[in-house]
């Protein structure tokens, strides 16, 4: 696949030290990816409307051991932004099975965060053989919780185009909703600095499924109902329980299909929890991806 050296601000290319590489859909368009180091892969599915950019730190930090590879989804940080797409989940995880089959992915393990969830349990169900050990960052895939007002604002006609193609509100939102520095902060704003770069943000939240019963909330329903066959696959949860958009309860809804699953919460951090926790989790995390030991943090 093609290597480029993508033209960033120094201060983006010193927090994202990255070669950046791209992969041709069936339609043409970019979509990003980085693929860092050797060994056993980690797949890393970023939430919406962030990008690959949150996983900066773990890939830094894995690459030593692990092959680390982290796509931008078409619409979404430095992948291709064409006109004309919806932009719903299942048009994210598409855009996922196809990069995977592109790039030939063997087994690998799984890091989710948000609603980076949905394309990873697609794909965990699809090829449950594949699947290592799956790592959850806040991550959901679940339509039984309340999304809260000020996101609703974000999915609807002209609210949307205000809170979101103008004052690009969710990447704001995002960016400083963790505990980053002003450097961090501008290099997830970066992506989504035009009215048409923010457009796909606009249509993935108008695109959200609210029925489970009726087009993108049949199809999620039917991935979530087949998760029963990873009900023994390794997992782990790091979640941080100031989330005010996926809160704690999501992790009753996990548990009922991953038996194995680990949960770690952190009360000081929020649905960034990396950023907010990042010291204490990573050990953590690389310690289960390395050979599965049961973890426990200190009381």
């Amino acid at each position: 696949m093609p290597t480029v050296a993508a033209s960033l601000p120094s201060f983006l290319r010193t927090l994202y030290p990255f070669a950046s590489r791209f992969v041709s859909l069936s339609d043409g368009t970019r979509m990003h990816y980085v693929d860092e180091g050797q060994g056993n892969m980690v797949l890393f599915l970023h939430d919406i409307p962030l990008w690959s950019f949150y996983f900066r730190n773990l890939v830094q930090d894995l690459r030593g051991q692990f092959r680390c590879l982290a796509p931008d989804y078409r619409g979404f940080g430095l992948s291709s932004k064409p006109d004309g797409l919806n932009y719903s989940l299942r048009t994210v995880t598409d855009d996922v099975l196809i990069f995977l089959q592109k790039l030939n992915v063997g087994k690998f393990n799984l890091v989710l965060h948000g609603w980076g969830a949905v394309p990873g349990m697609a794909v965990a169900t699809r090829w449950p053989e594949r699947i290592r050990r799956i790592v959850l960052l806040n991550a959901n895939c679940f339509m039984n919780y309340r999304m809260p007002l000020s996101h609703s604002f974000f999915r609807g006609g002209g609210w949307g185009k205000m809170t979101v193609n103008l004052f690009n509100l969710p990447v704001r939102q995002a960016a400083f909703g963790a505990a980053v520095g002003s450097r961090a902060r501008a290099g997830y704003r970066y992506p989504y600095r035009s009215w048409h770069s923010r457009t796909p943000t606009r249509l993935f939240f108008e695109n959200l499924p609210r029925n489970p019963k009726k087009g993108t909330g049949l199809w999620l329903s039917e991935v979530v109902e087949k998760m029963g066959i990873l009900c023994q696959k390794k997992s782990i949860a790091f979640w941080g329980t100031k989330d005010s958009v996926f809160p704690e309860k999501i992790l009753d809804s996990w548990k009922e299909y991953l038996e194995e699953l680990k949960i770690h919460r952190f009360p000081y951090g929020g649905r960034y929890v990396l950023e907010d926790d990042y010291g204490t989790i990573f050990p953590l995390l690389r310690r289960f991806l390395a050979d599965g030991v049961e973890l426990k943090l200190p009381l």
